[in-house]
């Protein structure tokens, strides 16, 4: 089972560094968005600092969310799916290892130039260990959810929309706690219990999702 996992991943990642350009869209929707918002507050620092974690929360989410619609389509339509069910390789597995390479290729050019981001709204660097960790439980739990409705919706007409109305409603205790978080961290108030919170909801998702993504990859092929 763990080489099947490893093996996906491999073929994950080599395709999503043929695929850098999407990746650099997404950095740059990103950067965009981040330069956006502190033109509309205004160049106040205090207003800047206020809303900063709030809007790299913001910035992040709709930056990955249009690719998660996509993320099991390709390999759908190319019958790399259909393929490994009919192998009786476990879609559990190829799934999880989706999930968890979009996550990395995703999270992590995100990670890189956050510093840079701090900096230009007024986030000192002294938090920004907490606030790196705070989204990276974050995106994780975003892209599992992510996971989840593209599977659901797969070959489904207007899938694109579907998986946003999927995902919205579901994603708001994350983003909720990870505001929370970023405050907690300004008002230097304590973020064990955000954290511990956004570690259970990250677990619990993954006992929840890897099913439900499985059972969407067989519908889906079933109904091909």
């Amino acid at each position: 089972m763990v080489l099947i996992f490893w093996q996906y991943f491999i073929r994950e990642f080599e395709i999503s560094i043929s695929q850098a350009t999407d990746i650099l869209s997404q950095i740059g929707f990103f950067i965009l968005i981040m330069i956006l918002f502190p033109l509309t507050l205004g160049p106040d620092p205090n207003n800047l600092s206020e809303f900063g974690i709030a809007i790299v929360w913001i910035a992040a989410f709709v930056s990955v969310v249009p690719a998660y619609d996509r993320l099991f389509l390709d390999d759908f339509a190319h019958g790399f799916i259909e393929k490994a069910a009919n192998n009786a390789q476990p879609l559990g597995c190829y799934a999880a290892a989706k999930c968890l390479c979009f996550f990395l290729v995703t999270t992590l050019p995100l990670l890189i130039v956050l510093p840079v981001i701090c900096a230009m709204i007024g986030i000192t660097s002294s938090i920004f260990f907490e606030l790196s960790l705070s989204l990276l439980l974050g995106m994780f739990g975003m892209t599992l959810l992510g996971g989840v409705a593209s599977g659901l919706v797969l070959g489904a007409r207007r899938a694109a929309i579907l998986s946003a109305v999927l995902i919205l409603p579901l994603s708001l205790p994350i983003l909720i706690f990870g505001c929370m978080t970023g405050l907690a961290l300004i008002e230097t108030a304590p973020i064990k219990p955000y954290i511990y919170i956004m570690i259970a909801m990250d677990l619990s998702l993954i006992v929840l999702a890897i099913p439900a993504m499985q059972l969407g990859l067989k519908n889906a092929i079933e109904n091909n």
